[in-house]
C-alpha cells in the first residue's frame, strides 16, 4: 500500500584517564556551566566545551600540555595546568571591564559605524591562507511529531475503523532523533574545501518507523483479503485522485515476502554504499556551512551583505583573551529575518563571536489543506585570534527546521467491473490531521590547524578507506584516544527501541 505508507512515513567522570583531559568549565560565581568556552592547548590547537560546559582532549602523539588556556566572552583569561585541575572542574571568573585609551577614541562610534569597519576590515583580519584542519562534525537530527490524526469517516472494509486508525496514531514516535560525526582533515581555506574522513559514526533507531510499517503490513493485509479478483483502487485527496490496481498490491507484498538475510558480500557492498554517501554529504555539509560565513554576499543570513535592513545598538562592552570587545545587538527592519548579537574587537574590528536567529518563518507554503514552514534557521560563528593576529575558525554551528502540516480528507474506494451489481465495492473516507517538525544542527570544531603545502587541493590524496560504525547505543569508547566535541546528554543518553544487531 505504498500510497498509504506515502502518508503514514511522510514527515516522519573521570578528570584523567591515561593521558586525556576532562573537566567542566564553570562560571566562579553562579557555578553554572559556561558554553562554547575556548580551550586552548598549543598554538593552533584547541576545542570548545559543549552545551553543557564539558570538554575533553587527547593528546594523541604529542605529549600532555603544560599550560591550557581557557577564555570565554565576559570572562577573564585562565591559564592553568592540567595538574591544578581539581576534580574536573574549572572556575572562570567573570571579567571587570576597565575602559583603555586604546579605545576611548572609539567610543562615539555609532552601532551601525562599527558594523561598517567590521566589513571593511575582513581581509585584514581573517585568515583565507590555504591550511589542513583538523575538525569534528556532529550532525543532529530531531522529528517532532506534534499531531497525528486519523479519523475514519466511513468504512466497509472490515477491520479497517477507528480503533486501528488509534493504533496507528499510538504507534508513531512523537520525538525520534539520529545523530552523525566524523572526524575529518579538512584541506583549503574558507572559499574551497576538501574533506578527507578519518572515522565516523552513526546512532540510530531503526524502531522509529518500524512498529508503524507492521501496523500498515496488517492494513495492507486486510486490503487484499477484502478485496476481490481483478479489483482496482481508487485514491482520492481533494482533487488528486490515483488508480491503483490489483497486481501493484499483490507485488509490495510479494517483495516484503521475499526479504531474506543478506549475505556477507551483499553487507560489505552495502558497508561500501553507506561509507561513499556518507563521504558525499559531509563535503556538502560542510561546504554549505563554509558558505554561510558572515561576509559572503548572497546568503540566507545576510546581515552584512543587507546591512540597511537591520537595525544595530551598541550594548556594552564584555571582554575575551585580553581584549575587550563592543556587544553589538541586531533587529530586522524593512523586512529582513534575523535578530542576533555580535561581539567586537574594539582595535582591529575582528568578530570573536555571533549568534543568530530567524525571527519568522522564511518561507511559507499553504494549498488545498498542505502546509509546510521553513522555521528554524539559527546558528554561531566563533573565532579565535592567533599570535600573527589573524582570526581563525573555532566554532561553527547552525540549526534549521521545517514544520508540515495536512488537514486533507483521503477516499479509497474499491471499484469492480466483473462482478454482478454495482461497481463501487467498498469504500474507506478519512481525514488526515498531522503536524510534523524537524530539525537538523550541524556543530563543526576546529581543533588544529597547519599551514598546507602548495599543492593544489586536487592534488592531496585521498585515504582510501576509513572506520564507520552504526551504533544503536550511545558508545563511549569509540571515540577513546580522538578529540570531538563532548556529547551532550541526550547523546550519551541515546539507546534505540531496538538495541540489537544491526541491520546491514
Amino acid at each position: 500500500m505504498r500510497f498509504l505508507l506515502f502518508f503514514l512515513l511522510l514527515l516522519q567522570v573521570q578528570f584523567l584517564q591515561a593521558q586525556e583531559i576532562r573537566a567542566q568549565v564553570l562560571d566562579a560565581a553562579t557555578k553554572q556551566p559556561i558554553p562554547y568556552a575556548n580551550v586552548i592547548f598549543a598554538e593552533n590547537r584547541g576545542l570548545v566545551t559543549n552545551e553543557e560546559g564539558t570538554f575533553s582532549y587527547n593528546p594523541q602523539k604529542e605529549k600532555s600540555p603544560e599550560i591550557i588556556k581557557i577564555s570565554s566572552l565576559g570572562y577573564e583569561l585562565l591559564e592553568i595546568a592540567p595538574k591544578e585541575i581539581s576534580e574536573g572542574i574549572i572556575f572562570l571568573k567573570p571579567a571587570t571591564i576597565e575602559l583603555r585609551e586604546v579605545f576611548l577614541s572609539n567610543k562615539n562610534l555609532s552601532a551601525k559605524e562599527i558594523i561598517k569597519k567590521v566589513k571593511e576590515e575582513v581581509y585584514n583580519n581573517y585568515n583565507f591562507d590555504n591550511s589542513r584542519k583538523r575538525i569534528f562534525l556532529r550532525e543532529s537530527d530531531i522529528s517532532y511529531v506534534r499531531r497525528f490524526d486519523l479519523e475514519v469517516d466511513k468504512s466497509t472494509i472490515a477491520g479497517i475503523d477507528q480503533a486501528l486508525m488509534n493504533e496507528i496514531s499510538a504507534k508513531i514516535p512523537k520525538v525520534s532523533d539520529s545523530y552523525r560525526e566524523i572526524l575529518a582533515d579538512m584541506y583549503g581555506n574558507f572559499d574551497s574545501q576538501k574533506v578527507n574522513i578519518i572515522k565516523a559514526a552513526s546512532l540510530y533507531d531503526p524502531q522509529s518507523t518500524q512498529s508503524l510499517e507492521q501496523v500498515t503490513d496488517h492494513l495492507n493485509s486486510l486490503f487484499m483479503n477484502t478485496l476481490k479478483d481483478r479489483s482496482y483502487l481508487k485514491i482520492r485527496s481533494g482533487i488528486i485522485g490515483v488508480k491503483v490496481d490489483e497486481e501493484e498490491l499483490k507485488e509490495e507484498l510479494v517483495v516484503k515476502e521475499e526479504k531474506k538475510e543478506k549475505t556477507p558480500v551483499e553487507k560489505e557492498k552495502i558497508l561500501a554504499e553507506r561509507k561513499k554517501n556518507l563521504k558525499k554529504n559531509s563535503n556538502s555539509r560542510i561546504n554549505r556551512l563554509m558558505d554561510g560565513m558572515f561576509w559572503k554576499e548572497d546568503i540566507t543570513f545576510n546581515l552584512f551583505d543587507k546591512a540597511n535592513k537591520y537595525r544595530f545598538t551598541q550594548n556594552g562592552y564584555a571582554w575575551i583573551d585580553n581584549a575587550t570587545v563592543y556587544i553589538i545587538d541586531f533587529e530586522p527592519k524593512r523586512g529582513a529575518d534575523f535578530k542576533g548579537r555580535i561581539y567586537v574587537n574594539t582595535e582591529d574590528y575582528g568578530v570573536h563571536r555571533l549568534e543568530y536567529e530567524n525571527v519568522k518563518p522564511l518561507k511559507k507554503f499553504r494549498l488545498f489543506g498542505i502546509s509546510t514552514k521553513d522555521d528554524v534557521y539559527r546558528g554561531k560563528m566563533i573565532f579565535v585570534k592567533d599570535e600573527a593576529g589573524k582570526y581563525n575558525l573555532s566554532y561553527l554551528e547552525r540549526e534549521t527546521g521545517e514544520s508540515v502540516g495536512i488537514d486533507r480528507p483521503l477516499t479509497i474506494i474499491e471499484k469492480n467491473k466483473h462482478v454482478p451489481g454495482r461497481r463501487k465495492q467498498n469504500e474507506l473516507d478519512l481525514d488526515l490531521k498531522f503536524n510534523i517538525s524537524q530539525v537538523n544542527k550541524l556543530q563543526l570544531v576546529v581543533y588544529e590547524s597547519e599551514t598546507m603545502p602548495a599543492a593544489a587541493l586536487s592534488e592531496i590524496p585521498e585515504p582510501e578507506d576509513f572506520q564507520y560504525e552504526t551504533f544503536k547505543v550511545y558508545n563511549p569508547e569509540f571515540w577513546s584516544g580522538y578529540n570531538i566535541i563532548e556529547p551532550n546528554e541526550a547523546i550519551r543518553n541515546f539507546v534505540a527501541l531496538d538495541a540489537g544487531e544491526d541491520e546491514i
